[in-house]
């Protein structure tokens, strides 16, 4: 596929899952979806899956799934409203699926996030990092794509004993509707070296961060982060550092192991 056709088709999807987003509990249909990203039903499917890595069912359940865990981490709903919110038919139907999902019930779920306290938190001293990114554009569920793009512009150019890890530098807040959301998708490396095309060199300095590793799926990190602002930060007697937090991608699960992602989540803190 030539980089201009697949930074359209990314486009396109880009389009599809912002729709999704917007009302996750509406009735999306392939022919509506692929209408919308400008594709025939029939080929629309393929183009999704190629891109994106799932089907749209699989994404339309990732984020019906996503915006029930922040809703139970954020609001005071209960899991009926909140089921129904996100288009589920039944508080029965939606805790299995969510059980699937986090592996534990949404009641279960939201005790554990109203429980994010100091037991769950590790003050570390980061080292400084130099990192090749890749800017994102688009919904947060959409940065799987600009992973594999990034991999995909690497090419083989990059040896792997340079990369030590895969990292998520994050700078506002993507439910701000000031829309001053920024996300990098980045390798880091054993040394710096020189960013051509899209890519970015940056370098993160380092400094004292509240570190909760997270082990479930990455659509969890954005009600993670809720919970660690909202409940840990508050009773910490630190105070958020004008710098970017992080996501540190620690392992590499399997496809279908979405329950064996190792995510350490980090807020850049100073003291009050």
């Amino acid at each position: 596929m030539k980089a201009n056709t697949e930074r359209d088709y990314h486009r396109r999807i880009a389009r599809v899952i912002e729709a999704i987003l917007a009302d996750p509990g509406a009735p999306h249909t392939v022919d509506s979806l692929a209408s919308l990203a400008h594709l025939s039903p029939y080929h629309f499917h393929r183009i999704y899956r190629a891109i994106t890595g799932e089907s749209i069912a699989e994404t339309v359940q990732r984020v019906r799934l996503a915006q029930a865990a922040y809703r139970l981490t954020v609001a005071g709903d209960s899991v009926t409203t909140i089921a129904g919110n996100v288009g589920y038919e039944s508080p029965q139907a939606f805790s299995r699926a969510f059980r699937g999902f986090t592996g534990v019930s949404p009641s279960a779920f939201q005790t554990r996030q109203k429980q994010l306290t100091a037991p769950f938190v590790e003050l570390v001293e980061l080292a400084p990092h130099d990192v090749l990114c890749l800017r994102h554009n688009g919904p947060t569920a959409t940065i799987s794509q600009t992973f594999r793009t990034l991999w995909q512009t690497l090419g083989s150019g990059m040896k792997s004993t340079q990369v030590q890890g895969k990292i998520g530098i994050v700078s506002g807040d993507p439910e701000d509707e000031r829309g001053d959301f920024r996300y990098l998708a980045g390798v880091v490396l054993d040394a710096p070296v020189e960013a051509t095309g899209s890519l970015e060199a940056v370098r993160v300095e380092g400094g004292l961060y509240a570190v909760h590793r997270l082990v479930g799926p990455y659509a969890l990190i954005g009600s993670t982060f809720a919970a660690l602002f909202g409940g840990w930060l508050p009773q910490s007697g630190y105070e958020p550092d004008d710098r970017p937090a992080l996501e540190f991608y620690r392992n590499q699960p399997a496809p279908d192991g979405q329950h064996e992602c190792i995510t350490d989540l980090m807020i850049p803190i100073r003291k009050e």
